[in-house]
């Protein structure tokens, strides 16, 4: 067991969400094995602004290949893709939020020194 395994089945033991528990952008990472922190760790306010854009991009564009493209362009799609967007950001950001104050958590690099697990 690699140490990114054993942090995500460690915080998974402690309660935390599964999406917590890996890095961001979730696919991202998956298709290029990175070893950056995960969700727990990061601010929320970046997380919200990362999923606020991609959640965003992702919906209009998906929303536009499948539908949009076949109606007359209405400035609503935007608005619906950028609600699709916020509210996402905001239920990832406040999920981590949560979370951190449930285990307690202040920083990536202390996390790890005291679990003895140091970069």
């Amino acid at each position: 067991m690699n140490k990114k395994e054993f942090i995500e089945i460690y915080l998974r033991q402690k309660g935390a969400s599964r999406t917590v528990v890996r890095p961001y952008p979730f696919l991202w990472y998956k298709l290029f094995s990175s070893n950056a922190k995960p969700c727990l760790f990061e601010s929320p306010w970046k997380l919200f602004v990362w999923q606020l854009v991609l959640g965003t991009v992702t919906w209009g564009g998906g929303m536009w290949l499948m539908v949009w493209r076949l109606q007359e362009p209405n400035i609503r799609n935007l608005y619906i893709s950028l609600l699709f967007g916020f509210t996402t950001g905001l239920w990832l950001s406040l999920e981590v939020l949560y979370y951190s104050k449930k285990l307690k958590i202040t920083s990536w690099s202390k996390w790890l020194s005291d679990h003895s697990l140091a970069e």
